[in-house]
This record gives C-alpha cells, sequence and structure tokens, in this order.
C-alpha cells in the first residue's frame, strides 16, 4: 500500500524558471513506512528542496521486501527528475540477501548524496554484568549459545553482528522478530540478554540506566551517547558498520540533474536548523558528492555478499 503526504501544496514558480521536474510534482519515495529514520529525514529536507527546486514536493511510503519494493519501482521510472529515492542501508544489504532482485543496484540509479549516518549500538540488560565488548565476546566463548538480538535477520545490525562473531572466533544464537520494537521490549524485559540496535532506538533507553551500553559501531563517538567508545577505540578497526541514508535518481536521469540536486542537498545540509533536526533523531550529517556514494555502495554491496554467503543468511 502507498500512503502519500503532501508536504507542499502550492509554491510560486516564475515563468522563466527552469523546472527540475516537468510534471506538478516531485516524488521522493521512501523504501518504509513513516516514522522511521528514512521517512523522518524525508521529512525535514523536503520544506527546504520544495523552495530550493520551486515546485511542489512529495513524500510516497512504499514499504514491504527490505526496502526493495521501493527501489524496484523508481528503477522502472523516467529519468526526468520527478522522482527521487531516499534510500537505507537495506540498499546494500538487499543484492547480498534476495537472489532475483528485479534491478541491478548498482546500475539501476545514479548515486546522488549521501545524507547521513547511524551507528548501532550494543546494548546489555543491566541483570548481566558485561561492561565491555571483551567481556560480552568471553561470556560468548564460555557459553557456547548466549542469545543476542538484532530485531530481525538480515539487518544490517544482523550482519555486522557476524562480522564481530568472527573476529573474535566465538558463535551466538540469534533471536530474530519482526521488528526493533519487539526485539527491543525483550531486551528491556530481561528475556534476552542483549541487543545490537540503531542509537535512535536504544539511546533512550541507555539514558535512562534501562539499558547498559557496551560499544558503538560508528567512526566517531555519538554525541547523543558521547561516553560509548567505537569499536575502533576497542581495537578492532574495520569493523565499523553504519546505517546510512542516501539519495539516489533512476539511473536514465541526465548528469546535470545529478549535480543539480545534488548541489541543492549540499546548500540544505548547510542549514544549521537543518542540521540540528537531523541531529535530534540521531542522523549524524555527511553531504557527499554522487562519485562518494556510488564508491559507499559498492563497498557495502561487496562486504555483504561476503558476510551473507559465509554465514548462510537467509531472509525470513
Amino acid at each position: 500500500m502507498v500512503a502519500t503526504a503532501i508536504i507542499a501544496l502550492s509554491v510560486p514558480v516564475s515563468a522563466s524558471a527552469q523546472s527540475f521536474c516537468p510534471d506538478t510534482l516531485i516524488r521522493i519515495v521512501v523504501p518504509f513506512p513513516a516514522g522511521g529514520p528514512v521517512d523522518s529525514t524525508a521529512r525535514i529536507i523536503t520544506e527546504p528542496l520544495k523552495d530550493a527546486l520551486g515546485q511542489n514536493v512529495v513524500i510516497e511510503n512504499r514499504s514491504g521486501a527490505s526496502g526493495s519494493v521501493a527501489t524496484g519501482y523508481v528503477a522502472q521510472q523516467p529519468g526526468n527528475g520527478c522522482t527521487i529515492l531516499f534510500s537505507y542501508d537495506t540498499h546494500g544489504v538487499n543484492p547480498a540477501l534476495y537472489e532475483n532482485l528485479p534491478f541491478n543496484t548498482l546500475k539501476a540509479f545514479k548515486a546522488v548524496m549521501l545524507i547521513g549516518t547511524l551507528p548501532a549500538f550494543m546494548a546489555v540488560h543491566p541483570s548481566h554484568p558485561w561492561k565491555t565488548l571483551d567481556e560480552v565476546m568471553a561470556a560468548a566463548k564460555s557459553d557456547g549459545n548466549l542469545p543476542y538480538t538484532t530485531g530481525s535477520t538480515g539487518t544490517l545490525a544482523h550482519l555486522a553482528m557476524k562480522r564481530i562473531e568472527q573476529k573474535y572466533d566465538v558463535r551466538m544464537r540469534h533471536v530474530s522478530y519482526r521488528g526493533a520494537a519487539p526485539a527491543l521490549a525483550d531486551v528491556l524485559g530481561g528475556h534476552v540478554p542483549m541487543m545490537l540496535g540503531s542509537v535512535n532506538a536504544l539511546a533512550p533507553s541507555i539514558r535512562e540506566g534501562k539499558l547498559r551500553a557496551v560499544m558503538q559501531t560508528g567512526n566517531d563517538r555519538h554525541p547523543m551517547l558521547p561516553d560509548t567508545p567505537t569499536i575502533s577505540e576497542l581495537g578492532h578497526p574495520g569493523l565499523e558498520v553504519v546505517s546510512w541514508i542516501g539519495a539516489f535518481l533512476p539511473a536514465s536521469s541526465p548528469d546535470d540533474l545529478v549535480v543539480r540536486l545534488s548541489q541543492n542537498l549540499k546548500t540544505i545540509l548547510h542549514d544549521k536548523s537543518v542540521q540540528d533536526r537531523l541531529t535530534g533523531i540521531g542522523i549524524q550529517v555527511v553531504g557527499s558528492s554522487p562519485a562518494q556514494l556510488q564508491t559507499f555502495v559498492e563497498n557495502e554491496v561487496s562486504r555483504w555478499i561476503e558476510v551473507v554467503k559465509r554465514n548462510d543468511i537467509k531472509p525470513e
């Protein structure tokens, strides 16, 4: 089911202005329901983007199949500037999980900008004594069946945990749920001892002392939880993993549209009020070039294919 949220009803456009899109509306397609980090980011950016481009902009939430319903839809749209994809880390994971995607992730889109990132945090229930990643992994080596959750099978956090297990030469038991909310509820209830989850999902419980943060997977300490060390600080450079939000256009889009959208997004992200709103929902603003996003996605696809194959992970 497609939910469309009208963000702007009318925008004056001068007769001499060159429209970004020849239609009356520009659509930002979000691969998930309203309320998540991609949708929230799109809603923060949509109004200033509408002003910058001088056209009406709407958000379409097209959820399903870990984001591949929306990405497949955008891949089939004309490259006329009227359809923009705001995608998530699933964009780099799905090629590893799904063998028969109806599009080639690396060829069906033109990268525009890596907008921002969110690290994952490892949090344990306070009934357990572990205060460091080494202590958690020592317990896992001793137990041999120590449970944890990341929400669902095949998520970026799940794949990240597999890399950590490999680094420490341990095997843990992944408890899968239908999303992060029920998983977090069981961790808070003490039914599962730990979770690797996004900062925006876990930060409130960590701040309230309901969970204890052990480490985070980003490149730098996150301002929401600045006392929590990065996995690199703990001696494991190369295991950094971040969820990410990127903007894409269909592959047939001309380069001048890519450049124009990239420049407008960069200007928007330089606005302090926009930065503050994004930071408030846990996003660390990046604002990359199109080429940097393309390289980033290529690297993500490559490494997650290796992890999925090594661990024989199947989507649920």
